[in-house]
C-alpha cells in the first residue's frame, strides 16, 4: 500500500477532528452571544427601571422607595453576575477557537504531506515507466542489430 493511500484514513480522522473543533468553536460562539444578550436586556431593564423610577421618585414613600433601592440592588447584582457569566463565556469561546485554529492547522499540515507523497509517487511511477521504456529501446535496438540483414 503506498503511503498516500494510508494516510487517507489518517487524513479522514484529521477532518473529523477539525469539524469537531469547528462545531465546538460555533456552539461556543452562540453561547457566548447569548450571554451577551442577556446581559444587555439586564442593563436595559435596569435603565428603564432607573429611569421611571426617578421619574416617580417625589411621589414615592419611604417604604416604596427603599423597596425600589433594593431592587435596583439585586439588579446590579444580577447584571455583575451577568458579566462574569459572558467574561467565562467568551474565555470558553477563545480556548475553542484556540483549539479549532490547531486541528485546522493539523489537517492542513497532513493534507500537505499526503499530496508530497503523491507527488514523490507520481515521479517515482514515471521514473519506472521511463526505465521501461528505455529498456524496451534497447532490446529492439540490440535484437535489430542481431538480425542478419536480407
Amino acid at each position: 500500500m503506498k503511503k498516500s493511500e494510508r494516510m487517507d484514513s489518517v487524513l479522514k480522522l484529521a477532518d473529523k477532528a477539525e469539524q469537531q473543533a469547528a462545531e465546538r468553536f460555533a456552539a461556543s460562539q452562540r453561547n457566548a452571544n447569548k450571554q451577551r444578550r442577556k446581559l444587555d436586556e439586564l442593563k436595559q431593564y435596569y435603565r428603564e427601571y432607573s429611569a421611571a423610577s426617578s421619574a416617580a421618585g417625589a411621589g414615592l414613600d419611604l417604604r416604596r422607595l427603599q423597596e425600589t433601592r433594593q431592587f435596583m440592588s439585586k439588579l446590579a447584582t444580577a447584571i455583575g453576575m451577568q458579566q462574569e457569566q459572558v467574561d467565562k463565556a467568551e474565555r470558553n469561546m477563545q480556548g475553542e477557537r484556540q483549539q479549532w485554529m490547531s486541528t485546522r492547522q493539523r489537517s492542513m499540515s497532513l493534507e500537505k504531506l499526503t499530496e508530497r507523497y503523491q507527488q514523490s509517487e507520481a515521479q517515482e511511477a514515471d521514473r519506472r515507466e521511463q526505465f521501461v521504456a528505455d529498456d524496451m529501446a534497447a532490446q529492439r535496438f540490440l535484437w535489430n542489430r542481431s538480425m542478419p540483414v536480407l
